[in-house]
């Protein structure tokens, strides 16, 4: 027959027994955490670098399109300056 000291020694390893499971759930909860903290720093610092390299990247296109505004200029330019210039031939002709 199970004895009041029987009992209390089943409950007090119970206890125990939890008490392991509580400790080895929570250093489960915690490393899981770390981990999460690691992977939300590793992928912050990967969007910090892809936006960097994103704000190169249109500046770099904005340079290019610069370059070509300054050419089509000079060539909108030239054009006008030959256009000028046949028209003034055409006139001294008709003239």
């Amino acid at each position: 027959m199970a004895t009041k000291h029987d009992f209390q020694s089943t409950i007090e390893a119970a206890d125990r027994a939890g008490s392991i499971v509580t400790d080895h759930v929570r250093s489960i909860v915690d490393a899981a955490q770390a981990r999460a903290e690691d992977i939300e720093r590793e992928a912050e610092r990967e969007a910090n670098d892809l936006r960097a390299q994103a704000l190169e990247a249109a500046n770099n296109v904005l340079k290019q399109i610069d370059s070509i505004e300054g050419q089509l200029g000079k060539l909108v330019s030239d054009l006008r300056k030959d256009t000028d210039s046949l028209s003034g031939s055409l006139e001294r002709r008709r003239g």
